[in-house]
């Protein structure tokens, strides 16, 4: 009898140790671009309590430092998901200059893939994440565990490929040509069957013929002019004129396309439907291109994160009812946050401007041309940096190191300019805190610049056109992380933690073994 009472007490107890360790069945991971997380209180009253106040109010939240300069969509998403810097990871920027081929390097653009979707052009170039020099989540999910599914999702190609990683089942974006998903031959021959029958009932010219007002006045459609709240922007005008479904991303219809093949490719692809753990990355973005065009505390503004709040309430809603409440895990941050522009910042009188990197490389070209001679001394530039013409450096027999500190110097009596930093010092010389680190972790000798500046805080680089991505990125390299669900306490962490720590944090939710290629520690 005691035998069989001591047998049945370590069966309990194993069974109650098992469920008590019950790790996610899916991680669900949330980025939002050009957010201004001060949105969340400003608008707090705007939320519902099942959206963004859900997982503020019942989960972690955490202050996270990127810890590099230059934040931007892209590389933050590879930052995310590999758990390393921009140095080490390989993305140190939308575009890079490739010092071999002599021309420009996008980052996920490649010459080997084809485009999957209904435009079935054999000769259309695709994205790969073959830039990426590092083990992303997914890719070590699938290393531990072949039978994981690992799928992301986002209306910018770049960052469904950078977030998805190299072991991806599949990254989804969207076409501008066709306002329908595609991919890439990187993952497979053709898209699933499900998802080209889900591409022929895509709302996109739907949301085209709506147009935008705010949620206040969609019971009033005969609103078609902006009088203090109201506003009304005839995107079916807009996609006439410019040709192109790209007018969709600088609306908040965006999120609602991405929330919607979520849910499809959850059901679908039976995403956290057993023990095997899976991988969702979700990406939204608050205007896309267009982010600059409005005042932070616009009525366009406030509509945009009311409508992401209740996409993410409807998303939580299904995840509830499809994988179950307890099963799944979430992570919100930001990429790319949203800065004051000037026009904020001109209202409490503060010294603000737009730096034109154009009108500087003009300046500087003609000063070069002055003290070395007649050459093309620059190859490439961004808003971040500057790539000399090496070769020709060489050849008139100069030190580059020299070369690099003059246009340094020169650079610097610019007014915006805070800081201005060389390859050479970046290269040789460790920096152990403030800007100077940041940029370090930002730099690759072989892909980036030879020289790198950053800006004043209250001075933003000046776009080529309002579509520009290679010219564009953020200062705010601190941004806030909510955690919720499944293996997650609720509460506030005591100090600033590391985005780094987030990949390691995540391994642990879902029981697998920290990779060893990660330099973060668990939250």
């Amino acid at each position: 009898m005691r035998k069989i009472l001591l047998s049945l007490s370590i069966v309990i107890c194993a069974c109650g140790w098992t469920r008590g360790e019950e790790k996610s069945r899916l991680v669900v991971g949330i980025v939002v671009s050009h957010f201004y997380p001060e949105w969340l209180e400003m608008f707090h009253k705007d939320l519902t309590e099942g959206g963004l106040k859900r997982l503020v109010s019942e989960g972690a939240s955490f202050s996270m430092n990127y810890n590099y300069m230059y934040t931007q969509t892209g590389v933050d998403h590879a930052s995310i998901y590999t758990g390393m810097m921009p140095a080490d990871h390989g993305i140190v920027g939308t575009a890079w200059y490739d010092r071999l081929r002599g021309k420009r390097q996008y980052s996920t653009s490649s010459e080997n893939c084809v485009e999957l979707g209904e435009l079935q052009v054999d000769s259309l170039p695709s994205l790969s994440p073959a830039a990426l020099q590092a083990l992303s989540l997914g890719s070590f999910m699938k290393l531990h565990n072949p039978l994981s599914k690992v799928y992301s999702i986002a209306m910018n190609g770049n960052e469904a490929v950078l977030s998805g990683g190299s072991s991806a089942n599949m990254a989804f974006w969207y076409s501008e040509k066709t306002g329908k998903w595609v991919s890439s031959s990187y993952y497979g021959e053709r898209l699933p069957e499900w998802l080209e029958d889900f591409n022929e009932k895509v709302e996109s010219d739907d949301f085209v013929n709506r147009g935008w007002m705010s949620l206040a006045d969609e019971s009033r459609p005969s609103i078609r002019v902006r009088l203090g709240n109201h506003f009304y922007y005839d995107i079916a005008q807009a996609k006439r004129e410019y040709k192109t479904y790209r007018v969709l991303k600088a609306t908040p219809y965006a999120n609602t396309l991405v929330r919607q093949l979520a849910v499809r490719l959850i059901g679908e692809e039976r995403l956290g439907a057993d023990a095997d753990p899976d991988l969702l990355a979700l990406n939204f973005s608050c205007l896309d291109y267009m982010f600059r065009d409005f005042q932070v505390d616009a009525a366009e503004e406030r509509d945009v994160v009311m409508r992401l709040d209740r996409d993410i309430e409807a998303l939580l809603k299904y995840l509830d009812m499809k994988v179950g409440e307890g099963n799944y895990t979430v992570f919100l941050t930001f990429s790319e946050a949203r800065e004051l522009t000037p026009e904020d910042l001109r209202r409490v009188r503060l010294n603000t401007g737009y730096f034109s990197i154009f009108r500087a490389v003009a300046l500087l070209k003609s000063y070069l041309g002055l003290v070395y001679g007649e050459g093309e001394w620059i190859v490439d530039y961004d808003q971040v940096q500057i790539y000399l013409n090496r070769e020709l450096i060489e050849k008139r027999g100069m030190e580059l190191k020299e070369v690099q500190d003059r246009v340094a110097d020169f650079l610097i009596e610019f007014e915006g300019v805070a800081k201005v930093v060389t390859a050479y010092s970046l290269t040789h010389a460790t920096f152990p805190e403030g800007m100077s680190q940041l940029m370090q972790n930002a730099f690759s000798r072989k892909r980036s610049g030879d020289v790198l500046f950053c800006l004043h805080p209250t001075w933003m680089p000046e776009l080529r056109d309002v579509e520009d991505t290679y010219f564009r990125y953020s200062k705010r390299y601190r941004v806030p992380l909510y955690l919720w669900g499944n293996g997650v306490k609720a509460g506030k962490g005591a100090e600033v933690c590391q985005m780094i720590d987030l990949l390691p944090t995540l391994c642990r939710i879902m029981g697998l073994p920290i990779p060893y290629t990660s330099i973060g520690t668990p939250l």
